[in-house]
């Protein structure tokens, strides 16, 4: 009786103290569809020349990205445990197939992209 008690406070303490604990800081996804979206602008941007030592000043013109994920184990399986993903924007763009590392801060499942990788 005593065991299970304390395995139920622990259980309780872990679930709404440190929720971050029950799933991983991070996990494989593969991208399972990816939409183009608005375009962003980052200006004030200065361009160096190597070669001649000049500058110019520039801005960059991109779109933000929407994806929808599937969570992978280690092995690059799909993960059960974890539903498909939908809605994830991003401004690093990924082909459909593509495996990205997802950061999941505190411990909830509101996924950001970090990058691109290999399994």
């Amino acid at each position: 009786m005593l065991p299970e008690m304390i395995k139920s406070v622990v259980k309780k303490l872990f679930a709404e103290d440190y929720p971050h604990l029950k799933l991983p800081a991070i996990v494989y996804a593969k991208v399972r569809a990816a939409r183009k979206l608005d375009a962003f602008e980052w200006r004030e941007l200065v361009i160096y020349n190597d070669e001649s030592g000049g500058s110019y000043r520039a801005h960059i013109k991109a779109n933000w990205y929407e994806y929808t994920l599937t969570i992978l184990d280690r092995f690059g399986s799909i993960d059960s445990a974890f539903p498909v993903l939908p809605q994830i924007k991003s401004r690093k763009q990924f082909k459909t197939g593509s495996i990205v590392a997802v950061a999941l801060p505190h411990g909830e499942l509101i996924p950001f992209i970090i990058g691109e990788v290999r399994l």
